[in-house]
């Protein structure tokens, strides 16, 4: 399709019709106007692809400068969450050394360590919390854990934020006993797993569940299994599946109760924790499990027996420190150096 111009000696165009004159003054006028045109008359022909080049021209620029917008935009947003500036803090802990930690400039701090400062602030004059001679190990060995670190914790304590804050990076899992304090923790605190579990022992019952743990260690209550499907009294196997997938690499002991012949104890979560630390399919083959309150005979004797002695690393009256590796799936001891009685050694 092609544009006619007419364009007028006064250089204004004409791009329609104009109406029929009457037939006398056409008639006088016609000669004059003919001669007119042919002097001054002056057609363009304009072709339609001019227009559509100019057009789409300006369509890509219009997108090249869009595209060239958005990515600066997203480069600067994905640059201001990546860069942070690293400052050093000194502390002072209760026995008066130093520690120098890392925060974020410039970056709120994360709601766990908020939590967990207010929690102490407001719970510094409780007595049932660990002391720092006991949190400091515990600690070290959550710094030096290769990230993603995987904590499990049996008992929610006074401690329970610390461990959460301290295990940032990493997945942090807490059983507990009470279903409903489980509940209320998870509410108040929505960043904290937490599950609960019924525990079938008693404290009375501690020699005798032992001895039943022997007579079944080639079934089951074998060092090496997965808990899901066994049926050995001490193991705890009414946990969400996914807690014996994955491949702990410290596991905390500080609870259930430990006090009082009808207490639980805590030789449910020992060997548990002995069977999930010698059954890891993959990740470190060591794992770190501490015990609080191992100055305790209802401690000591399970840990003697499920954790061993030649795997305990550090103890200091009220915290006991193992490192269990990986065990060979037909292996049938869960320790190395057999004992022949239920009798605490001197």
């Amino acid at each position: 399709m092609h544009l006619l111009l007419y364009i007028k000696p006064q250089f204004s165009i004409n791009l329609t019709h104009q109406k029929a004159k009457s037939s006398d003054s056409f008639q006088d006028e016609k000669p004059r106007n003919m001669k007119n045109s042919n002097s001054n008359t002056k057609l363009i022909l304009l072709h339609p692809y001019i227009q559509k080049q100019g057009s789409s021209n300006r369509l890509w620029l219009l997108a090249f400068v869009s595209f060239f917008t958005i990515a600066f935009l997203l480069t600067l947003v994905y640059t201001r969450e990546s860069i942070t500036a690293a400052a050093s803090t000194t502390l002072t802990g209760p026995d008066g050394s130093y520690s120098s930690v890392s925060v974020i400039g410039g970056q709120p701090l994360p709601t766990t360590v908020i939590n967990t400062l207010l929690h102490y602030a407001s719970k510094i004059n409780e007595s049932y919390h660990m002391a720092y001679s006991e949190l400091k190990p515990i600690s070290d060995v959550l710094r030096k854990c290769s990230s993603p670190c995987n904590l499990l914790v049996f008992g929610l304590t006074q401690e329970t934020l610390l461990w959460k804050a301290l295990n940032h990076n990493g997945r942090t899992v807490f059983i507990d006993e009470n279903r409903y304090y489980a509940a209320y923790y998870e509410e108040l605190h929505p960043e904290i797993e937490a599950f609960d579990v019924q525990y079938t022992t008693k404290i009375s019952e501690t020699r005798e569940l032992i001895a039943s743990a022997r007579e079944q260690i080639r079934n089951e209550c074998r060092p090496v299994q997965n808990l899901l499907f066994s049926e050995c009294k001490l193991g705890i196997n009414d946990l969400p599946n996914h807690v014996y997938e994955v491949d702990w690499d410290v596991i905390l002991i500080d609870g259930p109760r430990g006090d009082g012949p009808d207490g639980p104890g805590r030789m449910q979560p020992m060997f548990t924790s002995g069977v999930l630390a010698r059954s890891k399919k993959g990740g470190n083959p060591k794992t770190h499990i501490f015990v609080h309150d191992y100055y305790r005979e209802e401690e000591k004797m399970p840990g003697e027996e499920f954790l061993c002695k030649e795997n305990m690393v550090e103890y200091n009256d009220t915290l006991a420190h193992f490192v269990v590796e990986r065990m060979e799936e037909n292996s049938f001891e869960y320790c190395r150096e057999k004992k022949n009685s239920l009798t605490r050694d001197s």
